[in-house]
């Protein structure tokens, strides 16, 4: 954490050394008319955007990683197994993510994946109408091609960046390809999750909300770092994480549904598997919290009660249902209470969220990157 601190430190320093950050003639500003620079705002609206989607879903695609790992001790828990077989183990279950459409956004996400997700290239798949003009990405081994019936296919999870109005004709082409099982997350918001639902025949579906101030003049927000770079701050992580942050003072912020949906996502991984309730909880709290043999959580404990069910044995040994998404953002369940008011364990979410970016840092400043 010292060593995060002084890398960004250093950055701050390096960022005052431009030597036109005094001369306002020299500034983006200085040729905009008045109406114009009405619209700036927008300008920082959308950068804030961009990193929040991108901070949230790399943390995501972490959690389902970790998810799939910690589901895989669980289903084989009496057998002993050597680390090398537990690691090819782990290799073939290893979450596979694709990408539809793969523009600005969809690029930035990409990259955030590979950096601090530090998902390796062969596990990432791209559908994209020019997918010629991702070399940069498939020199680093990312599959890119056009093709989006294969890739649903072949992906566990798959992120939407197309354009709303593309949605429809993309839908239309993966709709019989789509498990149960999938993960679907959506990038954008102008289409409702009913209409996702509808048009994918799926409910499992991830769209987190993000809520803005209209009145951002008095903030101050640096719009011009690229986005993987923004995500260096750890300040600016957290600010994206949907809950236990203040959000007053944020120009952009993720509803807390966001983080009730990644678990119950995580649920539904549990519940194809056939995994019991008990064996759930201890697989939401190795992927979402970071627990291990070793670290054992310090913070309160999520149990089936916050979940509205009993805790009996009988009923402990049973599948957890499988959640339909999009009912549950819009309705809300018992676990969002929990969500919302339990400080514990807010604040052992916000330091398995922001440990991911960090982790990230400090192997790059100790050459430990593979």
């Amino acid at each position: 954490m010292a060593l995060v601190t002084r890398l960004q430190a250093a950055s701050k320093q390096d960022a005052t050394n431009d030597i036109t950050r005094n001369l306002s003639s020299l500034q983006f500003e200085s040729a905009l008319t008045d109406e114009e620079k009405c619209l700036i705002g927008m300008r920082t609206r959308n950068h804030a955007i961009s990193v929040t989607q991108c901070a949230l879903i790399t943390s995501a695609v972490d959690i389902f990683s970790r998810a799939r790992d910690a589901k895989l001790r669980q289903m084989n828990p009496g057998k002993q197994r050597s680390t090398q077989i537990l690691q090819d183990e782990s290799e073939r279950d290893t979450l596979i993510v694709g990408i539809i459409g793969c523009g600005r956004l969809g690029s930035q996400i990409a990259h955030c994946l590979l950096t601090y997700g530090q998902l390796h290239p062969s596990k990432l798949q791209i559908s994209t109408r020019r997918p010629e003009t991702l070399e940069y990405l498939q020199h680093k081994g990312v599959e890119c091609y056009f093709d989006n019936e294969r890739l649903v296919s072949s992906a566990h999870v798959v992120i939407f960046c197309v354009l709303p109005s593309q949605m429809p004709g993309v839908c239309e082409d993966i709709k019989d390809y789509i498990s149960s099982s999938l993960i679907m997350i959506c990038a954008f918001s102008s289409l409702t999750l009913r209409r996702l639902r509808q048009m994918l025949g799926s409910s499992n579906v991830i769209q987190p909300k993000l809520d803005w101030k209209e009145d951002i003049s008095d903030l101050n927000y640096n719009y011009s770092l690229n986005v993987n770079i923004a995500l260096e701050s750890r300040d600016t992580v957290l600010g994206t994480c949907p809950i236990g942050v203040e959000k007053e003072e944020l120009v952009v912020s993720t509803d807390e549904r966001a983080a009730e949906s990644i678990v119950l996502a995580v649920i539904n991984m549990c519940t194809e598997a056939g995994l019991t309730r008990s064996q759930t909880l201890s697989v939401i709290h190795a992927a979402v919290f970071g627990e291990t043999h070793k670290k054992p959580l310090s913070c309160d404990r999520i149990s089936v009660k916050d979940f509205g069910m009993r805790d009996s044995e009988s009923e402990i040994e049973k599948s957890f249902p499988f959640y339909d998404l999009v009912d549950a953002h819009e309705k809300g369940t018992p676990l969002l209470k929990t969500l919302k008011s339990n400080v514990s364990i807010q604040k052992a979410f916000v330091k398995k969220y922001t440990s991911l970016f960090e982790e990230y840092i400090h192997k790059r400043a100790y050459g430990k990157l593979p």
